[in-house]
């Protein structure tokens, strides 16, 4: 990356920056109309999904169907009366989400599990809450998710804008902000911390405002209102799915707006031709009495559009990466690794701008850290 040049693409995404980030928020989010929640059974210890909410009216919803489609859950209920009093009531549906499907249990994987509801027999279905739920195997290898600002997939469109989420990862909490516009295009912050299970989070987002700009030293502490909720999906260190969802409607019957997202986290530099991945690495293994390795991994080739290798000055050490024919932009969706003193190649399949994660040939789990550029 030249010294003091900023890519295009950055510059439109970097408009959206607020100029301090150092606020302190006492506000929390406030609890959300309808929610997904997820328990074990206290008789079977079965997994469980208890739709929780306040209805409308009198008529509280009963459980319609529930269908699977890939790993898209829907849950459907709804009234099956019309002329109801118009007076908020609080309802629950508890279901066993593999029984509801015809299944002993659910394969292994993340489900994407939305609520709808109609008001009526004669009512369309709206959507009412959405969740993550993680059935991952439980040999499934954690995702670190990498600290610095992500930025929404431009989808090969070099002109779309981008939205810019900063997250870190500490401790098990995963905190983010999110910066874009309001519907008026003037820029917006939105701030939220949440618990990390190593795949997925739900992060309630607060809209920041009010606050001291960097030159005026009174006292004005920011506060925040509730206004987002994020639920991500990290598929790598640097890739991740999130739905963004905001209630919309009347006060007594809200609905979900939800928008799909896909988040990355990208090199700084004006190229995406692999070479941000040049530079000194540590091998470390997970095995007892592993000797970190240090890797000069000094030297780029291009391969092809889909592949690029850095190595050693002597070609001892060579890392091979994959890149998305479609998303050349992205970080590598894998990289493998070989050594001239090794017998099997190495494979990473999380791989970010700073950190890899994978198996060796035995299976022993490796991670490849940038210790320079």
């Amino acid at each position: 990356m030249r010294v003091g040049v900023t890519p295009s693409w950055m510059r439109r995404s970097l408009a959206v920056l607020p100029l301090g980030l150092a606020v302190s928020v006492l506000t929390h989010a406030a609890p959300a109309t309808y929610t997904i929640e997820q328990h074990a059974a206290t008789a079977t210890n079965a997994s469980m999904l208890t739709v929780n909410g306040q209805w409308p009216t009198q008529c509280t919803p009963s459980l319609k169907n529930v269908t699977l489609d890939g790993t898209d859950m829907r849950i459907d209920a709804g009234s099956d009366l019309t002329l109801c009093d118009r007076k908020s009531s609080p309802f629950s549906i508890e279901l066993n989400p593999a029984l509801a499907v015809d299944k002993p249990s659910l394969d292994p994987d993340i489900y994407h599990v939305s609520f709808y509801a109609a008001d009526g027999a004669g009512s369309s279905p709206k959507l009412r809450a959405f969740t993550l739920l993680d059935r991952s195997a439980p040999d499934a290898p954690s995702i670190v998710p990498e600290s610095g600002f992500w930025f929404t997939s431009n989808n090969g469109d070099a002109t779309a804008n981008r939205t810019v989420l900063s997250v870190e990862l500490q401790e098990g909490q995963l905190s983010v902000a999110l910066m874009s516009y309001d519907t008026v295009g003037q820029p917006v912050w939105y701030f939220g911390a949440a618990s990390f299970n190593g795949h997925i989070a739900h992060v309630p987002l607060i809209h920041i405002v009010g606050g001291n700009d960097p030159f005026d030293t009174s006292a004005q502490g920011a506060h925040g209102d509730s206004m987002l909720t994020l639920d991500l999906q990290f598929e790598s260190g640097a890739h991740a799915l999130a739905w963004l969802g905001r209630e919309r409607g009347s006060v007594d019957d809200s609905m979900l707006q939800l928008q799909p997202l896909d988040i990355v986290r990208l090199p700084l530099s004006e190229t995406s031709d692999g070479q941000a991945w040049q530079g000194d690495w540590v091998l470390v293994a997970d095995a007892e009495q592993a000797t970190p390795q240090r890797l000069h991994l000094t030297q780029y080739r291009a391969v092809d559009a889909q592949h690029f290798e850095v190595s050693d000055p002597a070609g001892t050490a060579v890392l091979s990466c994959t890149r998305e024919s479609s998303q050349p932009e992205w970080p590598p969706s894998s990289c493998s690794l070989r050594q001239s003193n090794a017998t099997a190649a190495s494979t990473f399949d999380s791989v970010a701008l700073s950190r890899m994660d994978g198996l060796d040939g035995n299976g022993v789990a490796l991670h490849l850290l940038r210790v320079s550029h």
